[in-house]
């Protein structure tokens, strides 16, 4: 009992001395922690106060940020990981090929300080990251454009004094806001840059900066209901998301692409505004997303909405030195046909005149445009360009055929009608077993397609399996068999293949390039202003092989996809069309050949009556030449019918009976030679 009683007796003070023990341990293990804290907070450059202030507490309402971009922005760059975006795009064969151009270089240099000045501070690159970040394009007069820069800097207040002090900083109060001012001497230039609620704006033009702070408060682009219906659809897709504002991007594309060829975009694609959604890949950059577009207007947009979708199957006879490839698909031609044909008579300012000249046209021809055309087209048109060696550029338009019997059938009934109608006298010609055609009918294709057809006036035209092919140009004819019967074709290049393959054929149209072919373009589709543009660029454009851009209706918007190659295809090398191993000692230039003389347009056919009541009509060229001179009777063309060449000599003389050209008809050269003789009765060519 008393040895129990004195073990028990001892055990208590030493429970004391453990307690005692343990709570010094803690005390200590406190310390500790605090002084490993403090040691950290002083090895990290301010870790713990960052993280303090980048992580807010407060759940105050913010400002949209993107109310401090100005509306005027020609595109905007969204990102929630800018520098995990930076790290990954500088790693990209994608920069590393734009870093070849003097103005990509500078920017590059720009990102490469930002990521300098911030190395220091690796272990909170990753709660930096997530934060949005809004870079924008502007113009800001003639010629001259820059960037702003919007970045969340909630609870980032040691950052936010940081970059109010140092050396050669000034300020300057705007509407309330203080401006700061940061020149650097080495660079000579100034940033300029505010806070606006917890965010930063910032600019190399003053003028950016002063636009944010005077139009944040009228927010006009979140207060759009077009910018917001394509914003919506691209939220928390990709890692970067692209903006374009059409209203403003298209003045900025002059200076790149030239008036013309951006005016010809303008009227053709009236879009408001695209938002694409991207990762970064080493060798192509695909973005995806949405437009919306002003449906007011009388374009192709409207009609892609009734006449659906088709595939990329011209590419099969489009020879591999094709530089420019816009397609036109659709479920069915006739349903694109129907929908242009509607809107164009609904025109106010084309309707009426576009109207006549159909009825005219299928008159004059004795041909229905829906049955004897439209009927037997398929699911695809298309414009190409090809860059032949030491040559102008080839234009040509391909018609993809339901079937080729079917295009035989219906072309060989269609020229029968032209040539029964027309004074030009042509023999078809066989070239390596296609045959090669002529089909003299001024403004067919406009009247077909629409205005982007302008290209083809009374062109030449050969059918290859199920398409045809029309070109102002035999030799382009002559240059689609050799390469279709060498298998030199667009669509057996594997580097085409899987370009397409990633960006998909589904499309209402397509616009393909091939950059460095269109670098040695010489005439064609482009103006000179945009040829000059090319080949000031060329260093950079030879590593882009591929290039395309596609649309398509959407639910009330039009699915956009975009996609830049950058791999190291092998371009087909530009050259001379080669001979057949059988010597073929054909004389085509000279099969092919048409007397230019016998190219007179029969301006009568397209005169509408002014005055019906009227006995004749006159018309003049610009200095008061007469044009020609037509009789009227009963409201129709009857009796004598004379035109003349802008010279005053005369180029035309016949007679009509009832509206229809009637007995001989002469014409004339500019020198008075008479050059041929027609014979007609009622309207129909005997001779």
């Amino acid at each position: 009992m008393v040895d129990d009683q004195n073990e028990s007796t001892e055990s208590e003070p030493e429970k004391a001395s453990i307690s005692d023990l343990n709570s010094t341990k803690k005390r200590s293990g406190k310390r500790w922690i605090i002084w490993v804290f403090i040691l950290l907070i002083i090895l990290s450059g301010g870790f713990w106060l960052a993280y303090k202030f980048i992580k807010p507490t407060s759940g105050d309402p913010r400002i949209n940020p993107i109310n401090m971009v100005p509306a005027d922005a020609f595109f905007i760059l969204e990102t929630e990981e800018p520098f995990s975006v930076w790290n990954k795009l500088a790693e990209t064969q994608i920069w590393k090929t734009l870093s070849k151009d003097e103005d990509w270089k500078e920017y590059g240099v720009r990102l490469e300080e930002i990521e300098s000045t911030l190395s220091s501070f690796n272990e909170i690159l990753d709660i930096v990251d997530d934060r949005s970040i809004f870079v924008s394009g502007h113009l800001y007069r003639k010629g001259s454009y820059d960037y702003l820069f919007v970045f969340d800097m909630e609870g980032m207040g040691v950052l936010r004094t940081w970059l109010r002090s140092g050396e050669n900083l000034t300020k300057r109060v705007f509407e309330g806001f203080t401006i700061y001012e940061k020149l650097d001497r080495e660079a000579k230039q100034t940033l300029y840059f505010t806070f606006i609620d917890n965010y930063f704006v910032g600019s190399y033009t003053h003028k950016l900066v002063e636009q944010s702070i005077s139009g944040h408060q009228q927010a006009k682009l979140s207060r759009s209901f077009d910018f917001i219906e394509i914003q919506k659809k691209t939220i928390g897709e990709g890692v970067i998301r692209l903006f374009l504002n059409y209203e403003t991007l298209y003045p900025y594309l002059v200076s790149s692409l030239g008036a013309e060829y951006t005016q010809v975009m303008k009227e053709n694609l009236p879009l408001f505004h695209s938002g694409f959604f991207f990762d970064l890949e080493q060798s192509s950059l695909l973005l995806e997303g949405y437009s919306n577009y002003n449906d007011t207007l009388a374009t192709y947009l409207k009609i892609f909405e009734k006449s659906g979708t088709g595939d990329l199957d011209i590419a099969k006879v489009l020879p591999t030195h094709t530089s420019i490839y816009f397609s036109l698909g659709f479920d069915e031609f006739n349903e694109f046909y129907e929908a242009l044909d509607e809107q164009l008579r609904d025109d106010p300012v084309y309707g009426e005149e576009y109207a006549i000249y159909t009825k005219k046209t299928e008159k004059f021809l004795n041909i229905d445009l829906k049955e004897d055309f439209a009927s037997w087209i398929d699911d695809e048109v298309a414009v190409v360009q090809i860059e032949p060696e030491n040559e102008l550029s080839s234009i040509a338009l391909v018609i993809k055929a339901k079937g080729g019997d079917l295009a035989k059938e219906k072309m060989g009934f269609l020229s029968q009608q032209v040539k029964r109608k027309t004074p030009v006298k042509f023999r078809a010609v066989d070239y390596k077993g296609y045959e090669i055609n002529f089909m003299s009918v001024k403004g067919f294709f406009k009247l077909m397609f629409g205005k982007l057809f302008n290209y083809f006036d009374r062109p030449y035209y050969t059918i290859i399996d199920q398409y045809v092919i029309f070109s102002n140009e035999p030799k382009v004819l002559r240059q689609f068999i050799d390469d279709y019967v060498e298998e030199n074709t667009l669509y057996r290049s594997i580097s085409y293949q899987g370009f397409m393959r990633q960006l998909g054929e589904k499309h209402s149209a397509l616009l393909y390039l091939q950059l460095p072919l269109l670098v040695n373009t010489n005439g064609g589709m482009l103006d000179e202003e945009t040829i000059d543009v090319l080949k000031k660029k060329r260093n950079v454009i030879e590593d882009f092989p591929q290039i395309a851009f596609s649309l398509y209706p959407s639910k009330g918007v039009y699915q956009t996809r975009a996609l830049i190659s950058i791999d190291n295809m092998v371009l087909p090398e530009l050259r001379n069309i080669q001979p057949t191993v059988v010597a073929d000692t054909t004389d085509y230039e000279a099969l092919l050949k048409i007397n230019i003389e016998e190219q007179i347009e029969i301006t009568a056919i397209d005169i509408e009556l002014e005055d019906f009541a009227a006995k004749s009509q006159t018309d003049y060229y610009e200095d008061g030449t007469p044009k020609y001179e037509i009789s009227i009777k009963n409201g129709e063309k009857h009796g004598n019918y004379f035109e003349y060449h802008p010279t005053g000599e005369l180029k035309i003389k016949g007679r009509y009976r009832n509206d229809l050209m009637d007995g001989t008809w002469k014409y004339y050269n500019e020198e008075g030679d008479l050059i041929k003789k027609e014979k007609y009765r009622k309207g129909e060519l005997t001779n």
